[in-house]
């Protein structure tokens, strides 16, 4: 007889498919669970407002699809705007739809399921079911919530909501079979309120490297201008005005001849952000559209270089997991990062300038600074970046480690 295929949950309520935008961490890593035995079905909502695209039927309370060779199963939720009452309904609909387990009773039982942040409540709802079926329950920290939540979205932590997520964190952290985190010091915020710190892996965002190959990554345009490129959301956290406050000083002292500065993505800051740019007369900056996870490492080849730029707050001490920087990294480009934190893959790796957050005088040196540099030299960054993802950040790797975490539990239960 063959060996017993593993059955395992992932429990995310944010989940997306690659012909999205967005972060595709849960479809890589199960493929890379396929491989060695894990069969992997991926929980998530049919609709959300990170995608509020409707992956569900009208008329029916959920529906399956195997995308690229890995199950999902859609769970009907409401619509979630940007409203924060509506997004609220939509992670409570999507937890009690979890918890009454809607349309997986014909799916093999699982052998472990796991749950991840930053919805508590889906995590919550999915630690239910593991203990209904007694199977180990593993709890994936993607974002530290509540405190997210207060230091980044400005959110009172006397915030009635934030204390009820914080009880909620808690008593997670206590009853975990395992955590898993995406943030390597984050486990100095978990283990004071109930985590074991011997049970919490750091399994990174990552990168399939095949997607990018190197010949192609390490290539650079033919075009004279010189385009410095930012890839994702356009939200509060993103500290996109600071990118306008720099360019209006280049603007000012002439620097910014044969600069191209491209915006790829939407969020809810783009907008007015637009309106500012226009306003200003800053006509070197585009807007443009989010594209596919597919399609976005062609577009990243459009660039020079890459701009991420962080707010100094306090919660970055435990760590980044942006999956835009990875993308970075992979298509061999030097990187700007505006971040005051201990762990900085761009300086640990020497794959770019490091300034410090809310500095737009810094940031304009940086970028005049790239845009002088010779092809040959930004290439040399490239070569770090690249150097740096294939070591720390290949898919392959952490697939292995998230395989021993659950063949670990699995093998214990």
């Amino acid at each position: 007889m063959g060996q017993r295929i593993v059955q395992v949950w992932i429990v995310n309520h944010f989940a997306l498919t690659p012909d999205q935008p967005g972060g595709t961490r849960h479809i890589r890593l199960a493929q890379e669970l396929k491989k060695r035995g894990i069969d992997v079905t991926i929980v998530g909502a049919g609709r959300q407002h990170i995608s509020n695209r409707n992956r569900v039927p009208e008329g029916h309370v959920w529906h399956r699809e195997v995308v690229e060779g890995i199950r999902f199963h859609w769970l009907c939720t409401p619509t979630a705007s940007s409203n924060h009452i509506s997004r609220v309904w939509n992670n409570f609909s999507f937890a009690i739809s979890v918890i009454a387990s809607r349309g997986l009773s014909d799916l093999p039982k699982p052998d472990l399921i796991m749950g991840t942040s930053p919805d508590l409540m889906s995590a919550l709802s999915a630690y239910g079911v593991s203990r209904f079926l007694g199977i180990p329950f593993v709890l994936e920290i993607r974002d530290i919530w509540p405190l997210s939540a207060v230091e980044i979205g400005n959110v009172s932590r006397n915030h009635p909501y934030v204390l009820i997520l914080s009880l909620i964190e808690r008593f997670l952290y206590r009853k975990a079979d395992w955590i898993v985190t995406l943030l390597p010091e984050a486990w100095r915020h978990i283990v004071p309120r109930g985590g074991c710190r011997n049970r919490i892996p750091w399994i990174p965002n990552g990168v399939v490297l095949e997607d990018t190959p190197m010949e192609r990554a390490s290539a650079e345009t033919d075009s004279t201008d010189f385009t410095l490129m930012y890839a994702g959301s356009h939200g509060n956290a993103n500290n996109l005005d600071l990118l306008l406050d720099a360019a209006n000083l280049l603007k000012s002292r002439g620097q910014h001849k044969n600069l191209k500065i491209r915006l790829v993505g939407d969020g809810p800051n783009k907008q007015a952000l637009m309106e500012r740019a226009a306003r200003e007369g800053l006509d070197f900056i585009s807007f443009e559209a989010s594209v596919p996870k597919t399609d976005i490492e062609l577009v990243l080849q459009e660039a020079n270089a890459f701009l991420l730029l962080f707010h100094s707050r306090e919660i970055y001490r435990y760590g980044i997991s942006a999956n835009k920087l990875f993308d970075y990294l992979a298509a061999a480009r030097p990187i700007i990062i505006a971040l005051e934190a201990e762990y900085n893959p761009v300086m640990m790796s020497g794959a770019g300038v490091c300034i410090p957050p809310q500095n737009p005088n810094a940031l304009a040196e940086a970028i005049t600074t790239l845009k002088k540099m010779s092809p040959e030299e930004r290439h040399k960054f490239g070569l770090r970046a690249r150097t740096y993802v294939t070591a720390k950040h290949d898919n392959k790797l952490l697939g292995a480690k998230l395989a021993g975490v659950i063949e670990n539990l699995i093998g214990k239960s």
